[in-house]
């Protein structure tokens, strides 16, 4: 009797999530005696001066954002670093995202812990490290930070990110983690307000982006049909739903498109969307020539408050008009000056036909914005603090 390969798939998963479970123990063990016995791997002088390790692959937008961007700067002021990546795009897609069976995740996780492991050790060898949430992503079923733990022993100028509000998947598991560390770095005041009661060194640094790669807008003249922009993951794009509806209203007196730029379409056919998987070698064209930028987050969340929108910052960068909502808005901008705030259903109509109506209006506010976004956002602007805070100096305060 042929056996059903579903049936099989699930026996391969069976196994595979065992295995997955003894090697976390056996290497629980492993980090839990270097933990205690730490001078076993110290060494004297650190021969580098900084360890980074991201919570993804290497195009990830946070990844990108909280230290990516400012190493061009420490390699030109002779910093030494080394950096160890998570996993690579391709795997990340093949694994979490294309991947039949879970066999192949599960597999994945053990062989990442083991390789975390031996890359924690390695951190006598350096003046500060710095990771991004935790030290083992994607692997939720755990509360105790061994790896975290082994490395604040280790070393003693340990910095953990938080670029979103994370604890609310795992809170048990990341209010440890800032206990232990020496310094928590956070992206606004939603996030320091919350790890201050963990931490009594919570250093804050604005999210960054590369100005110089965006074109700034300087032609306000509409398209037609009146070209409105969002971007953003699948998991943002849930989003537009309020907002759609909107747009299919305003669309009966004033005709426009919605370019959707994302990897799916996120489950939406309507007429006025036009959906482009992103493009790196596209994406910025379509951005300039946006005539009017969205950012719909109503819904007050820890997840909406808890982040800073890195679209709003790339929107600012093109000097482009933003109507938004407050949540998860950079605190720089604000509202009638840079961006058009949207609280309710009503305001989202009242300013985009506002937007629509006035050339001069989407003129100041991009312009304006953009500004903001070289003030407070610029890799110039931040790296000096985030260098500060790598070394364990108390980072300069930033301007309101």
């Amino acid at each position: 009797m042929k056996k059903n390969p579903s049936f099989l798939l699930k026996q391969i998963e069976r196994v595979a999530y065992i295995f997955l479970l003894c090697s976390l123990v056996v290497g629980r063990l492993v980090a839990v005696l270097f933990t205690a016995l730490p001078f076993i791997l110290k060494k004297k002088n650190p021969k580098k001066d900084f360890l980074f390790f991201p919570y993804a692959h290497k195009d990830n937008a946070g990844v990108i954002t909280r230290f990516e961007i400012f190493l061009p700067f420490l390699e030109r002021d002779k910093y030494s670093f080394d950096i160890y990546y998570t996993w690579s795009a391709r795997e990340e897609q093949k694994i979490f995202f294309k991947s039949k069976s879970r066999a192949n995740e599960y597999l994945f996780l053990a062989r990442s812990f083991w390789r975390r492991l031996f890359q924690v050790m390695s951190a006598v060898n350096y003046r500060a490290v710095f990771f991004q949430r935790g030290l083992f992503p994607e692997y939720h079923d755990q509360y105790t930070p061994y790896l975290e733990k082994l490395l604040c022993k280790l070393n003693k100028n340990v910095t953990v990110d938080f670029f979103d509000a994370d604890y609310g998947r795992n809170k048990k598991l990341v209010d440890a983690t800032a206990i232990i560390c020496n310094k928590v770095a956070v992206v606004n005041e939603y996030l320091y307000q919350y790890f201050i009661n963990l931490n009594s060194n919570v250093c804050l640094n604005n999210l960054a982006v590369d100005v110089r790669r965006y074109n700034a807008k300087s032609i306000y003249l509409p398209h037609d049909p009146i070209n409105i922009f969002w971007t953003g993951s699948e998991a943002n794009a849930v989003h537009l739903k309020e907002i759609i509806p909107i747009l299919e209203k305003i669309n009966l007196n004033y005709p426009l498109q919605l370019k959707m730029i994302c990897r799916t379409n996120g489950g939406y056919k309507n007429s006025i969307i036009q959906h482009l998987e992103w493009n790196e070698k596209t994406f910025l064209t379509e951005l300039y020539e946006a005539d009017i930028a969205i950012y719909p987050a109503m819904n007050q969340t820890i997840y909406t408050e808890g982040k800073v929108a890195y679209k709003s910052i790339e929107y600012g960068a093109a000097a482009l008009p933003i109507v938004a909502s407050r949540f998860g808005l950079s605190s720089k901008f604000e509202d009638e000056e840079d961006v058009l705030l949207a609280d309710n259903i009503e305001d989202w109509e009242k300013q985009i036909i506002r937007l629509i109506n006035d050339e001069s209006l989407r003129k100041k506010l991009g312009t304006n914005a953009r500004m903001k976004t070289e003030k407070f956002h610029s890799v110039e602007s931040t790296y000096k603090n985030f260098l500060l805070i790598l070394l364990g100096e108390n980072p300069a305060p930033i301007k309101k």
